[in-house]
């Protein structure tokens, strides 16, 4: 039982060797068949690759700029520019996140912005070779532009002119539509773009050095470049644990892009800085406001006090009224507070009560201590601050604005609802205070009128001077956190430096890319080509469709050398393989003698008489007798392939009584121990002559007299000739031709092995290439056997 595993395990290491070698073999063969198309491959590259030159060739090479900032961000503990003035005023703190300001980089108008502050609405070029430019910028162009009147609507499509310079004080300026002028510099111009002058650079003499016959190109670009450069800029978040943003941006010229990337950081740190200080703008705004009249009033009341004493001649207090005011002081104290906070809290009111105000921000209570108030106020701000961040990039009709505006009403609201249950707190307070005044007035009733007035003017002055002090502290305190917000936004970890070769294109990945599809579009073509190609090609195509074993091939044969490819003294490729072919058929047969050889195929033109003829003559060789029958009845072409004549034979022999066999044999020319029966005249019924039961009758007497019958007979792909001569027939061989037969023909032949039609049945396949059969040793094998 052992052994018995042991060989079924062997076996099924073999089949699987068998397998690994056909697979091998089958990718060697694909190699050599592609190979033999080369010129495809070497056209494919040729314009692959020119392609790709081209490209690179023509596409302006872009630089890329970098550069690192720090950001600002509360949440993430980024602190480097916190003041502790400013985080000590309500109303005047400001946070954001690393997502959020990443955003804010993106948007074009910051890029509209820089390019506009930069310039960037003219460029220069120069000719870099055949049918390019190369930008240049800066201190690289000789002229400068300066413009006076910009026409905002010229058209974009025809906006560049050429200048070629003349000397150092004339250059020729060229029109789109290729009319020419002579300008001086310094001279004013009008076209398209608006009017402007051309200047000489102050390095104009150090620059033209070898441009002087060179023109250069001026690009005039609109209002909207700043979107074309807005696309190539890159905002990256380095890493989520920390505040630090990566800028990249394309550019064909490194300085160029340099400069507009360091331009768009320091515009966004001022427009970061803007809307941090609106809160603390606001509130200025409105202390200035308000003391103007507060001045204007202090004003009147010291004339007032000032006539009042210069009319009453009042100079100092009698003793006895200081007992009475000493009461009355601590009241009067308390009643001017609660003044003050009344005229506060209804300034506000006011304020926020005005037309016009619903989203502005709401100044601080300055002297009203209320948490409830402040949180409030303090929350607005907050609100209106991010509201008017996000109008920057949205519109008004957004969801989120609308939401944020929503809850500005309703803060607002409950702002002036607080400001009013305070105010009317305080007035009780304040009547309260004023009736025991007035009782300790009443006690005081003795005092001169004079002097109630006085104290009651100097009263006045009191309160209007500390609201005066007052308001100018908590300016001072705005002018200090305004100057303290101003650190900008973000810090530059990494100034903006750019790449020191270009980054696009890749020449090296393009002219890679371009060789491989210069590669692959041939192979792609051919291979998509053989998946349609219903013509056998390769050997282990056959061997996929029929378990027919496989005789051997045959080497192409040139229709110069004749049917003949054997003699005694060739000792060439073909000769070798009908040798080879004839071991093969000796060890599947088992030696057996006096064997009757059907040859056929699925079509006419597969080689079937040539392998008949070669095989008799190898036998031959051999020292076997051998006989050829000229078994295709219908279109005989054995005997004139020859060369020779028969004018009787298999059609006579069958159709007559009393010939005998030896009538219509005859030896073959140049062949040893071959003879040959031709077909003799063509029959008008050939499948009804092949039922004869002569035909046995010559089968039998031809088994004694020869070691091997070789039948020729019809394809049996076109008639049932064959069929007919099955039953005579030990051993069946198809021909099968590479790159003419069918792979129907093999699953045709594969249905006849297994419905057994013929007897033995073998295949040999013809017309093969030396190198699908030797590979790479196909020149060396030819070489041996012409040596031999």
């Amino acid at each position: 039982m052992t052994m018995k595993i042991t060989d079924i395990l062997k076996e099924l290491e073999e089949e699987e060797s068998k397998d690994k070698e056909s697979q091998q073999l089958s990718y060697k063969m694909i190699f050599f068949k592609y190979s033999q198309k080369w010129y495809w491959f070497a056209i494919g590259l040729f314009v692959c690759l020119s392609i790709a030159f081209a490209y690179t060739y023509f596409t302006t090479s872009q630089y890329e700029i970098k550069s690192t900032l720090l950001l600002r961000d509360e949440n993430k503990g980024s602190d480097f520019n916190s003041n502790a003035a400013l985080s000590n005023i309500k109303g005047f703190g400001s946070s954001s996140s690393v997502e959020n300001e990443a955003e804010v980089l993106r948007a074009e108008h910051l890029m509209l912005k820089a390019s506009d502050e930069l310039g960037f609405s003219v460029s220069f070029s120069i000719p870099n070779g055949p049918f390019r430019w190369k930008e240049i910028y800066g201190d690289e162009v000789p002229f400068q532009i300066v413009t006076h009147e910009r026409n905002e609507s010229f058209n974009v499509g025809n906006n560049t002119i050429n200048i070629l310079i003349k000397d150092d004080e004339e250059y020729q300026l060229i029109k789109p539509s290729g009319d020419t002028q002579v300008f001086k510099f310094g001279q004013k111009l009008s076209n398209f773009y608006g009017s402007f002058t051309i200047v000489k650079n102050p390095k104009f003499n150090h620059l033209m050095d070898g441009i002087f016959d060179k023109p250069i190109k001026i690009e005039f670009l609109d209002s909207t470049a700043g979107r074309h450069l807005s696309k190539s800029l890159s905002v990256e978040i380095v890493n989520k644990l920390a505040s630090v943003i990566q800028l990249s941006i394309l550019s064909e010229h490194p300085i160029k892009g340099r400069d507009l990337l360091a331009k768009l950081i320091e515009v966004y740190n001022r427009e970061a800085d803007d809307e941090k200080n609106i809160t603390a703008k606001n509130t200025i705004t409105f202390i200035d406001e308000q003391l103007v009249g507060l001045i204007q009033e202090l004003g009147n009341i010291e004339n007032k006090a000032e006539q009042y004493k210069l009319s009453n001649s009042i100079t100092d207090v009698g003793a006895e009224a200081q007992l009475y005011l000493n009461s009355t002081t601590v009241n009067r104290q308390q009643l001017a507070e609660l003044s003050i906070q009344i005229d506060v809290l209804e300034s506000i009111e006011t304020y926020m009560s005005r037309n016009g105000n619903e989203y502005e921000t709401v100044p601080g209570t300055l002297t009203v201590s209320d948490p409830t108030l402040n949180s409030l106020i303090s929350d607005f701000n907050r609100i209106q601050q991010e509201r008017e961040r996000m109008l920057r990039t949205t519109q008004p009709n957004n969801p989120i604005v609308i939401n944020i505006s929503q809850q500005l009403s309703s803060l607002r609201n409950s702002i002036i609802e607080n400001l009013r249950h305070i105010k009317n707190g305080l007035i009780i307070s304040k009547n309260s205070l004023q009736s025991t005044s007035n009782q300790f007035q009443s006690r005081a009733s003795k005092v001169p009128t004079m002097e109630k007035e006085l104290l009651d003017i100097n009263r006045e002055q009191g309160i209007k001077q500390q609201h005066y002090l007052l308001l100018v502290q908590k300016r001072e305190e705005a002018v200090l956190t305004l100057a303290a917000a101003s650190v900008g936004n973000s810090k530059t970890i990494e100034e903006p430096i750019p790449s020191e070769y270009p980054v696009k294109p890749n020449k090296k990945i393009i002219m890679a890319f371009g060789l491989i599809m210069g590669m692959a579009i041939p192979f792609g073509m051919l291979f998509i080509k053989d998946q349609w190609q219903e013509r056998i090609q390769f050997k282990s195509e056959v061997e996929k469709i029929t378990k027919t074993p496989i005789l051997g091939e045959i080497s192409r044969n040139k229709p110069s050398d004749g049917i003949i490819a054997i003699s005694k003294s060739k000792r060439n490729l073909i000769a070798e393989q009908f040798r080879f072919i004839r071991s093969n058929l000796a060890f599947s047969s088992y030696k057996k003698p006096n064997q009757t050889i059907l040859v056929t195929s699925g079509l006419s033109g597969e080689g079937k008489t040539f392998f008949s003829v070669n095989l008799a003559i190898t036998m031959g060789l051999s020292g076997k007798s051998v006989v050829i029958l000229e078994f295709d009845l219908r279109r005989p072409a054995m005997i004139s392939a020859l060369g020779m004549k028969a004018e009787k034979g298999i059609s006579e022999y069958l159709n007559s009584a009393d010939m005998k066999i030896e009538e219509i044999i005859q030896p073959m020319v140049n062949a040893e121990m071959v003879d040959i029966i031709g077909s003799g005249s063509i029959p008008e019924n050939p499948a009804e002559l092949m039922i004869n039961e002569k035909l046995y009758q010559l089968i039998e007497i031809l088994s004694k007299s020869y070691d091997h019958i070789i039948i020729d007979s019809a394809p049996i792909g076109l008639v049932s000739d064959s069929f007919m001569l099955a039953n005579v027939a030990d051993i069946t061989i198809m021909l099968l031709r590479y790159n003419y037969s069918t792979k129907s023909q093999i699953k045709i032949i594969e249905e006849l092995r297994k419905q057994k039609k013929f007897k033995q049945q073998l295949l040999v396949l013809n017309d093969a290439k030396p190198e699908m059969i030797y590979g790479y040793g196909a020149k060396n094998a030819a070489k041996y056997y012409q040596q031999s």
